[in-house]
Order: structure tokens, then sequence, then C-alpha cells
């Protein structure tokens, strides 16, 4: 899972506008959406990731070829931000299954992370298509690998300035993002970590056999 996350990431800031990137784009995220699907306890979520996953990657490649420009720039963002969504509900619905903080868990919340900052870039895609001047120090509209860049600065709440919210729908979505990363880190992050326990040995366990000495001859005579 957090491959074909970095995988989603790397595709997007690297190949995010040619003309072959928003399919391959919707469809790496449809995996997500799949495979976190498959993790939730509920078989209603995996129908719905494998009757949404093919519809998104087919209209988004139609869509692609026959209206380039700002409508399928927005077609790829909303798809991505709906099958981020199942991919969430997916992760969260499976965590909340385990009723255990261990390694598994860590990595799911990071992932989960992970994918806010991606969902957050999708929103800011489908507004920017549509919005006159969206953001300060980008082109018009903005490019897919400049609002991942943005999202990623927004909700690690690093803010470097060298691209600001222009438009209020884009000031809206960045308070919103930050405050719901800032949150995120200080109570989900920070208390399944602070759960994160080596799992204890019991006490009433026997102590192993020193593969050195061997038994004690006393305890045996």
């Amino acid at each position: 899972m957090l491959a074909a996350i970095f995988g989603s990431y790397v595709l997007i800031v690297g190949f995010g506008d040619v003309p072959a990137g928003g399919p391959i784009r919707v469809a790496l995220v449809g995996f997500l959406a799949w495979t976190a699907a498959r993790l939730h306890p509920n078989r209603t979520l995996r129908r719905l990731a494998l009757w949404t996953v093919p519809v998104a990657v087919l209209s988004t490649a139609v869509i692609s070829g026959v209206l380039p420009g700002r409508v399928s720039v927005a077609l790829v963002g909303a798809w991505s931000t709906v099958l981020l969504v199942l991919a969430m509900v997916g992760l969260v619905g499976a965590l909340w299954e385990r009723r255990v903080v261990d390694t598994a868990t860590v990595l799911g919340v990071l992932c989960i992370y992970l994918l806010l900052a991606l969902l957050f870039a999708g929103i800011h895609q489908v507004l920017a298509a549509f919005s006159p001047h969206y953001l300060n120090g980008a082109p018009e509209p903005p490019t897919s690998s400049d609002l991942l860049y943005f999202s990623v600065i927004t909700v690690t709440t690093v803010g470097f300035g060298d691209i600001t919210p222009a438009s209020l729908p884009a000031r809206a979505v960045t308070v919103l993002e930050a405050l719901v990363g800032q949150l995120y880190l200080v109570s989900v992050v920070a208390g399944v970590v602070a759960g994160w326990r080596a799992r204890p040995r019991p006490a009433d366990a026997p102590e192993p056999p020193d593969p050195v000495d061997g038994p004690d001859p006393a305890a045996s005579a």
C-alpha cells in the first residue's frame, strides 16, 4: 500500500500533465481504493469499489481523448477524490476492526496521512480547473505537480510561501487542509504511536535454557 502511494506521488510529480498521465493516475488511485476496500469487513464497500474503479478509469480515458483541457483535468481530480475517499474509508474500517496497535496499525495510520495530501490535491485540481487565478506562484491553470506540492506543504504545515492561495475557494480548502493535517498528527498519529508497545512476555513464562552452560547440575541432583 505504501509503495503504491509513493508511486502515485512520483507519477503525479513526474508525469501528471502528460496526455496519458490522467488515466494512469486514476488507475493507480483506483488500485489503492480496491486494495483498501478488500481490507474493509463490509462487502458493500468492496462491490462499490469493484464497479467504481473501472468506470473511473474508462471515463477518464475517453474524456481525456475527446475533451482535453480543463474538463479532463477536472474529471481526473474528481475521480481521484472519490477513489481516495473510498480508500480512506476502507483503511479506517480495517484499522477499527484490528483493536490492537502494532506495526500494521502504525503503517495504516501513516498511509491515511499520505492519502490526505493526495485527496486535497484532487479537490484543488477540481476547483482550479474552473477558478481563474487559483494559486499565486503557479501557472494558470496549475499543474498537477504544483497542486500536489502545494497540498503536501499545506497538510504538513510547512508553508514555504512560494505558492500561495489566490482565490477564496483556494483559501477555504487550504485552511481546512491545514487544520485536518495538524489535528490528525497531534491526535490520531500521536495516540497510535503512544500506544505502540512491544508485546510483553508473559510473567509466568519459563526462562529459556542457557545454550552455553546447559542445565544446572545441582538442580538435577
